[in-house]
């Protein structure tokens, strides 16, 4: 008798058979969600309610997201088909004709590629390591300097880029290494650079203010300026969190951080330090050029992001010349029509998935049985807290956005909110949700890049200890969220200093 080696690994190899049961786990998932898709697709053709057909929906949706279609997708598919089973064929082709024209030809999404485009041109000019720099040259003083400086600069790469994600990507590359190699604990490393990236969202320009303005038509100007003091709430949040954590647990915060870098880097001077300082004139410039165009009524949205991308092409030719600055020109239009193209279909997507929505009563339903709770303004503003936080555990950013706010926006509105601050409520929860287990965007796309043993420094890094050091931001941001919960004006005031 043969032993058959291939079918079965072997009982000497641990990895093998962990890798076995992986791919079986994997399979037998895949299954299951397939199966649920079917049933899901089955039920909407049954002598159902309504209302349950918007259930039916969802499941098939999430059923979808879990097979790994496209988030956009997967709105789109488990929409077309209720609204086909209960309105027909002529309705549905009126939808998926007319409905994506008509969100992306939205006048207030016109200044989205714009940003996208400012940001991904800065981040190829060479501006990150500058404003690292800069920054840690202001801040390094503080206790836990070195993370203290990472959440700092967090705030004012967001203010150029507007994206999460490459905020991220660009301080991890350059702040985890620094950190480790100062003595920082592996987990507050790579927890400071995760928690600066969600600032991103909220320091204009934000990308997802700019979406969620557009979804709840709500003017874009004022929602940008609206997230400028939670997002410095926050960053300060962050910095404090990380000074304590210093002054109470200093072997995590580099207790000997200093002393090995005035071993191996010579003091600066005045000079050199005012120098590097100033290296960083472009992030203060775009802002002002932000703040004082919408503020000061100068200039619209769409012009200060116009101004903003010129500015962000000239100072990247500046600095790399007509060779390198035509490769960083084709990447970048590359980059934006990506990034673009990816939100154009999860808002057209979201759109078909609304429109069942109204189509079922769903919308309705939920807003005359909400209105009961809504009475109650402290219960109501808990319950949604509690909603977002479950839904950011599995589901993405701007897919919970689009998802929920046509959903709870004429409830939040009823209660006494103003659109805009519902709108920094959801960035703000939204970021939450991407350090949150156990899907924490963040957290994944964090612990990728600390397998690069230039990043790494030689350290082993779990995803649990990834996990242990976003976990430790959250409590803070938790806070600000109830702080503009219970003082609304914190969001609204200056919006309300704009429209003057």
């Amino acid at each position: 008798m043969t032993n058959n080696t291939d079918s079965m690994p072997s009982s000497q190899n641990p990895d093998s058979r962990s890798a076995y049961r992986g791919r079986l786990q994997g399979m037998t998932w895949i299954i299951i969600l397939s199966i649920v898709a079917i049933l899901a697709s089955s039920l909407f053709f049954a002598d159902i309610q309504r209302e349950f057909r918007a259930v039916v929906a969802l499941g098939l949706m999430f059923a979808l997201m879990g097979l790994g279609v496209n988030v956009g997708l997967a709105m789109a598919v488990s929409g077309a088909i209720g609204i086909y089973t209960l309105i027909g064929y002529r309705p549905l082709v009126s939808t998926l004709t007319q409905t994506p024209i008509a969100q992306s030809a939205s006048s207030t999404l016109l200044v989205l590629p714009m940003f996208v485009f400012m940001g991904l041109m800065l981040w190829h000019s060479g501006i990150t390591k500058k404003l690292y720099a800069a920054a840690r040259v202001l801040f390094f003083w503080l206790p836990g300097g070195l993370a203290a400086t990472t959440n700092i600069a967090g705030a004012g790469l967001g203010a150029v880029s507007g994206s999460t994600i490459g905020s991220t990507y660009a301080l991890g590359r350059i702040a985890i290494a620094e950190m480790l190699e100062a003595g920082y604990d592996r987990r507050l490393a790579v927890g400071s650079v995760l928690s600066a990236g969600t600032i991103a969202q909220l320091i204009p320009p934000s990308i997802m203010l700019v979406i969620y303005a557009g979804f709840a038509e709500v003017p874009v100007g004022p929602q940008l300026v609206a997230g400028t003091i939670p997002g410095i709430i926050l960053t300060i949040a962050y910095v404090l969190s990380v000074v304590a954590i210093a002054l109470l647990l200093p072997h995590w915060a580099g207790k000997d951080g200093r002393r090995r870098e005035a071993e191996h880097k010579p003091a600066l001077s005045r000079i050199q330090k005012l120098r590097i300082v100033s290296e960083a004139w472009p992030v203060p410039a775009l802002i002002l050029i932000i703040f004082a165009g919408m503020g000061g009524g100068y200039l619209t949205v769409t012009e200060c992001g116009a101004v903003g991308a010129v500015g962000a092409a000239l100072y990247c030719l500046a600095v790399q010349g007509g060779r390198r600055f035509s490769i960083s020109l084709i990447d970048t239009c590359k980059g934006t029509l990506s990034a673009v193209g990816s939100v154009m279909f999860l808002i057209i997507g979201a759109a078909i998935f609304s429109r069942l929505l109204a189509v079922t009563g769903a919308a309705q339903w939920l807003s005359a049985e909400m209105q009961v709770i809504s009475d109650n303004p402290v219960l109501f503003f808990f319950m949604l807290v509690i909603l977002y936080l479950v839904i950011g555990t599995f589901m993405d950013a701007i897919a919970m956005m689009l998802l929920t706010v046509p959903l709870l926006l004429p409830i939040v509105v009823n209660a006494g909110y103003d659109p805009i601050w519902f709108g920094v409520f959801v960035v703000l929860m939204a970021e939450i949700g991407l350090l949150t287990p156990p899907v924490g965007m963040l957290v994944f796309i964090g612990h990728g890049m600390v397998q690069n043993p230039e990043i790494n420094m030689g350290q082993k890094i779990s995803l649990p200890d990834v996990f242990t050091g976003a976990m430790i931001f959250v409590p803070l941001a938790l806070v600000v969220v109830v702080l503009i919960g219970l003082f609304p004006s914190i969001v609204t005031w200056l919006p309300s200093l704009a429209a003057q």
